[in-house]
């Protein structure tokens, strides 16, 4: 857009009626100067200090420089504003000039960000200005361009762009995922002393047993000394009994002599 170039209307101008010495004329001279000299920022400074102080047009005239500085520094959302500040002037030309230079920012971040909407607020702007003067050959060629540019939008949209990562989200799901992390750890932390648990009860009881069987088995092995004479004894007993019902019983069968 070779066209799309500021509008400029330096307010120390229109401020020729005011004193000289005046503090709002020495502020905007001196605001003038530093921006001819390329120091925007502080020639920024100097009108906004003026403008503190000016009401009614000057006020507005102001405003429209302000925007003129922050567009030198491509600040164009805060340009913006101050054009549309100076748009509200009663004075035709100012208004034109303020709805061009409106154009022109709502143009270079329609661009950069590859926004319809605010290539369509560019236009309007355009628009706005060729109302007031039709005869306008610049704000003619920047309309037509800017169309150009949302047919094109149009025809080719541009891909849907990746949600950024938002920093406070990877924080939490950082600390999501930390906390999951413990928890999971102490779950095993605490399976692992189950398990040691099970395997001391588990020996403890082994042991248990064991000694009881030792306990057991030297009982058994007393007992059986104590009473080993006895059970012999007792079994002799038990033979002598079986061998005399033997012999009654031969004696018996040999006396009643033969069945046949």
């Amino acid at each position: 857009m070779n066209r799309n170039a500021l509008k400029l209307s330096l307010v120390v101008l229109a401020l020729c009626g005011l004193a000289v010495g005046g503090t709002i004329y020495q502020k905007t001279r001196e605001g003038n100067q530093l921006w001819a000299s390329g120091k925007y920022q502080d020639a920024f400074s100097k009108y906004t200090e003026a403008a503190s102080q000016a009401k009614g047009p000057s006020e507005s005239l102001l405003h429209f420089n302000m925007g003129d500085a922050l567009y030198k520094q491509e600040r164009y959302d805060e340009a913006t504003k101050e054009f549309e500040q100076a748009a509200t002037a009663p004075d035709k030309k100012l208004k034109e000039k303020a709805f061009y230079n409106t154009g022109n920012c709502y143009f270079r971040t329609g661009i950069a960000n590859k926004d319809i909407e605010l290539l369509k607020k560019s236009a309007a702007g355009y628009q706005k200005a060729l109302e007031i003067d039709p005869n306008d050959q610049d704000a003619k060629h920047n309309l037509e361009v800017v169309r150009r540019h949302i047919q094109l939008q149009n025809q080719n949209p541009p891909p849907p762009q990746c949600n950024k990562p938002n920093p406070q989200q990877n924080q939490d799901q950082k600390k999501n995922q930390d906390q999951k992390q413990q928890q999971k750890q102490q779950q095993q932390q605490q399976q692992q002393q189950g398990q040691k648990e099970k395997e001391s009860q588990k020996q403890n009881q082994e042991q248990q047993q064991k000694q009881a069987q030792a306990q057991q088995g030297g009982e058994k092995k007393e007992l059986s000394k104590e009473e080993a004479e006895r059970i012999l004894k007792s079994l002799s007993e038990q033979e002598k009994e079986q061998l005399k019902d033997s012999l009654r019983v031969q004696g018996e069968t040999s006396s009643g002599g033969k069945d046949w």
